[in-house]
């Protein structure tokens, strides 16, 4: 029986409050957080404490709401349950100390981080330009044999957890963290990376002319963004003439659509291949 059709079943609402209850939500550690129709708001603390009596291995429901600015703090309200926010949260064998309501974690980039650790080859120098918690670079860390991995995020709350998450998944001899806006390092880490990871979804090219600068003569950048399906091409040939003023060669290894954001709008990953001119 679905989660949607289990809240229905409990859940004595008229036909069209019923009919909007949510089909779906995201368990972190032992936080489960959903999203509500401006109609069931007023019904919030009915519906958390019904799903809190559905998932008994829950400790927390909690309301999202957006995700706010370029540090992607999450906007959220606690519904039922204990009030603590912070949760430890396992995936792939690895472990994350992670506050909703002060980060992001994306459970549908799940196969995502997956494709990536099988991706990275030993010995591979990575640049993960929005590290926050560690979403990319810990998998990596602990699985792919990288040579160095430089995470760097401008949120000192994730930097925070990103040092704890790191400790706990022992592999403090493989990152190097730095605090701040990403393109501030493009000189440090200039001609550094074998591949780099740019997990941010909105506007995310304008941060591609620090990428290059950074990347090796042959590197790999995947390069994530928030796109309507017909837009993709012309995201492309933009992507190509950043990379000419760059004077990069581009080339389109693989366009990956990892999971629906928002109605008609992909979450999508531009795997790039670089030659550079200079």
């Amino acid at each position: 029986m679905s989660f949607y059709t289990k809240l229905r079943s409990k859940l004595k609402f008229n036909e069209k409050e019923s009919d909007a209850l949510p089909h779906g939500y995201q368990v972190i550690g032992k936080i489960l957080l959903i999203k509500l129709k401006p109609k069931l708001i007023r019904h919030k603390k009915i519906i958390g404490k019904t799903v809190l009596e559905l998932f008994p291995y829950v400790h927390t429901v909690c309301l999202m709401k957006e995700i706010k600015n370029k540090e992607r703090k999450p906007k959220i309200e606690i519904i039922a349950g204990c009030k603590n926010t912070q949760t430890l949260h396992k995936e792939h064998g690895c472990q994350f100390l992670i506050d909703v309501s002060k980060l992001m974690w994306s459970q549908g980039n799940k196969e995502e981080r997956l494709r990536l650790v099988k991706l990275v080859k030993p010995k591979e120098t990575i640049v993960d330009m929005f590290a926050g918690i560690g979403y990319f670079s810990i998998f990596i860390a602990k699985y792919s044999k990288p040579k160095k991995i430089y995470a760097i995020d401008i949120n000192p709350e994730a930097i925070e957890y990103l040092r704890k998450n790191i400790w706990m998944n022992n592999v403090e001899n493989k990152i190097e963290i730095l605090q701040g806006d990403c393109r501030k390092f493009s000189n440090l880490l200039e001609n550094t990376a074998d591949r780099i990871i740019m997990g941010y979804l909105f506007n995310t090219e304008k941060f591609l002319p620090c990428a290059l600068k950074i990347a090796k003569k042959n590197a790999v950048i995947h390069l994530h963004l928030a796109v309507k399906q017909e837009e993709t091409e012309k995201i492309k040939k933009k992507i190509i003439e950043i990379g000419n003023k760059s004077k990069a060669k581009i080339e389109f290894l693989n366009v990956n659509k990892v999971k629906s954001y928002a109605p008609k709008i992909w979450h999508v990953v531009f795997d790039l291949k670089i030659s550079k001119n200079r």
